[in-house]
């Protein structure tokens, strides 16, 4: 009889833990879309500002870069220094950089201008 009980609580045992394990992976894989939302999330915001300064800078008559850089440092300053919306830094440094570099054309074609 104790063999039978025994073994009844081994099997019982053993679906708990391999429960406990499924669970742990799907609270991981959670975890990770979450965090990848986050983090998708963070790099639209980013975009989302640089287009909003780069229309900002728009003038009739040219490209404002001082209402550009402005309006990049003045977002910047909102960013948080930690966490999934840090990676906006990042963006926002890498993109203005790009924006103020202008159009990049190959030599040859300016050349022949």
């Amino acid at each position: 009889m104790t063999n039978a009980v025994h073994a009844i609580d081994t099997t019982y045992i053993r679906r708990i833990q391999q429960q406990q394990i499924e669970l742990t992976l799907l609270r991981a894989e959670r975890d990770a879309a979450l965090q990848e939302r986050d983090l998708a999330r963070a790099r639209s915001e980013a975009t989302s500002t640089l287009l909003e300064a780069l229309l900002g800078g728009l003038r009739p008559y040219g490209f404002s870069r001082t209402r550009f850089l402005s309006a990049i440092r003045r977002a910047a300053r909102t960013v948080p220094d930690h966490g999934p919306a840090a990676l906006q830094h990042g963006i926002l440094f890498e993109g203005s950089n790009r924006i103020l570099a202008g159009p990049r054309r190959p030599v040859q074609a300016a050349a022949h201008r």
